[in-house]
């Protein structure tokens, strides 16, 4: 059953606030938890903290991405489909079919179009988000001769235009941006390793490519936008004895610092973005994955998958303020938001 989900909820002090806004769906009051163990995703209320409906999904759920118009999309990472869902009546729309196993999930800017990545090949689809049909399977690299090890993409982005799609082939280690216009291959960028995630700085000139690994541990590659060269390659700061597994990143509010969590040790690096230089290791918990920004730019949140407990960083001071206990087991999940009603964030 459902026993496996459990919300955790930190009230927080009247000088702490609140971060991102909450997804657009029928109210704020909701929110959509996919269980992995259950292949279901389940609907609670955060006002009454109880669970209000389950749905079934496919086979092991983990994203959930939602249109404005509230039509949600959860991509099954043990099945080849996507679950589509009504966020305003809680129910099951339709299933649609796919050509391989989901890893991630990417909705336009304008929420007219659906990327889906692949963990097991090298193709993103496009999905059109009003017919719920592929508008094209575009193939971003050449296929690994024999078995890869890991996931063959990550995370899609989009340009903030929506002109363009942002695939990461970690079987040949580049960075795909495809023309959604055309529907064509625009550019293929070589990195120093596989990628995880794509992150725009704040004036959207340069893309930061937090790599998961490369020869001397972990790096951060940074683009231009404009003409798809990469300007620097940034190594992260790695302590004695930590493994480089580059995970996420966060901007600070005024754009001059990124933060870089290293799932594969207990450090989140400070890079200044003006210097292109990492100037700072904050030491977090085990796994440090997911930075989570308040919506005034004073504090982050961090969320390990290693470990039980959120670090609170001082952006300001560029350092761990509060270490917050989070149960008794040492996986979490994504980050979540803090409710709009009240001071609280809710992973």
């Amino acid at each position: 059953m459902l026993s496996s989900i459990v919300f955790t909820a930190i009230v927080l002090s009247a000088n702490t606030a609140r971060a991102s806004e909450a997804p657009p769906v029928s109210s704020e009051r909701f929110a959509f938890v996919t269980s992995e163990a259950d292949d279901s995703l389940a609907i609670i209320d955060l006002i009454t903290e109880k669970m209000i409906k389950t749905l079934p999904t496919g086979k092991t759920p983990h994203a959930l991405v939602f249109t404005k118009t509230g039509k949600g999309y959860v991509n099954n990472r043990g099945s080849r489909d996507l679950t589509v869902i009504d966020g305003n009546s809680f129910n099951i729309i339709k299933t649609i079919p796919l050509p391989a196993f989901s890893f991630q999930l990417a909705l336009s800017p304008d929420g007219k179009t659906l990327a889906v990545a692949y963990k097991d090949d090298l193709q993103i689809s496009l999905i059109d988000t009003v017919t719920d049909t592929i508008i094209k399977t575009i193939s971003i690299g050449k296929e690994p001769g024999r078995m890869n090890k890991g996931a063959m993409m990550k995370h899609p982005y989009w340009s903030r235009d929506g002109n363009y799609l942002y695939a990461s082939d970690n079987v040949n280690n580049t960075a795909v941006k495809i023309n959604i216009n055309s529907l064509t291959i625009a550019a293929t960028i070589a990195l120093p390793g596989p990628n995880h995630y794509f992150h725009p700085s704040k004036d959207d000139k340069l893309l930061f490519a937090v790599n998961e690994t490369t020869q001397e541990g972990t790096s951060v590659t940074i683009i231009d936008i404009a003409t798809d060269r990469i300007i620097k390659d940034v190594p992260l700061l790695l302590e004695p004895g930590e493994q480089g597994l580059g995970h996420h990143g966060e901007f600070s509010r005024d754009g001059k610092f990124f933060f870089v969590c290293n799932e594969g040790g207990r450090t989140v690096a400070v890079m200044d973005v003006a210097r292109k230089e990492v100037i700072k290791a904050i030491k977090a918990g085990m796994g440090a994955g997911h930075p989570v920004m308040t919506k005034d730019g004073r504090y982050m949140f961090i969320i390990h998958h290693k470990d039980n407990i959120v670090n609170v960083i001082d952006v300001t001071r560029q350092e761990v303020i509060k270490t917050i206990s989070a149960g008794t087991g040492k996986k979490q999940a994504h980050a979540a938001y803090i409710l709009p009603m009240e001071n609280i964030f809710i992973w």
